[in-house]
C-alpha cells in the first residue's frame, strides 16, 4: 500500500510504500510527519496526508507551514 506524502517546503506530493515509512509526531489531527524520508526534489520534511488514491479533503494553510519552518 502507498501513502500520499506532501512536502512542507515545495508542496509536491510523493507516493511512498507504507512499509518503508517511519511516522513521527502529529501535526494537525491525524496528519503526521515522516521521520525517515525527505522530499526527493528539495529535501524538505514530508507530511503523510492519506492513502494513495483516496482523494482526501485537506488544507494546510501557510500559517502552519511558517510555524513549522521557524522551529
Amino acid at each position: 500500500m502507498e501513502i500520499e506524502c506532501m512536502c512542507l517546503e515545495c508542496g509536491i506530493s510523493l507516493y511512498l510504500q507504507t512499509s518503508s515509512l517511519v511516522l513521527g509526531s502529529f501535526i494537525e489531527g491525524d496528519k503526521r510527519l515522516v521521520d525517515n524520508t525527505f522530499c526527493s526534489q528539495c529535501g524538505g520534511p514530508l507530511l503523510a496526508v492519506g492513502k494513495a488514491g483516496e482523494q482526501r479533503n485537506y488544507i494546510v494553510s501557510s500559517d502552519h507551514l511558517t510555524g513549522l519552518n521557524s522551529s
